[in-house]
């Protein structure tokens, strides 16, 4: 059985225009559900190297902005949303699934995944 079920939200197409502002600062939402039958203590990380393994090489690196690491409880069969935001320098296609979601608990630590490649797309205008 698995503790949580976690999605991603975010706009996968974005044109920017790098010569005016060198960085495109994207929201990305990651929604949590508590599957587990009692309240858990959840810690999210964003963060493209922290326990992932490296980007597949058709996608580019990327950096997180603004706060980075949240530490939140949520209750049984309940979904909280964590707001995010990648920053971006280059256009490319890029994997934001970069970053670790662990349940907190008496047993130690317990990490949990999206297992899934979630694309963004950035072009150059």
């Amino acid at each position: 059985d698995q503790l949580l079920s976690l999605g991603l939200s975010y706009k996968e197409s974005w044109t920017a225009d790098f010569k005016t502002s060198p960085l495109l600062p994207v929201p990305v939402t990651l929604h949590i559900t508590n599957c587990f039958n009692s309240s858990l203590t959840v810690m999210v990380t964003a963060n493209t190297t922290a326990g992932r393994p490296t980007p597949p090489k058709d996608t580019l690196p990327f950096m997180w902005s603004g706060m980075v690491q949240h530490k939140i409880e949520i209750p049984d069969h309940v979904t909280q949303s964590v707001n995010l935001t990648a920053v971006f320098s280059t256009p490319g296609v890029y994997n934001i699934n970069q970053f670790t979601v662990s349940v907190l608990g008496e047993s130690g630590v317990l990490p949990q995944v999206i297992d899934s490649t979630s694309l963004l797309r950035v072009d150059a205008l």
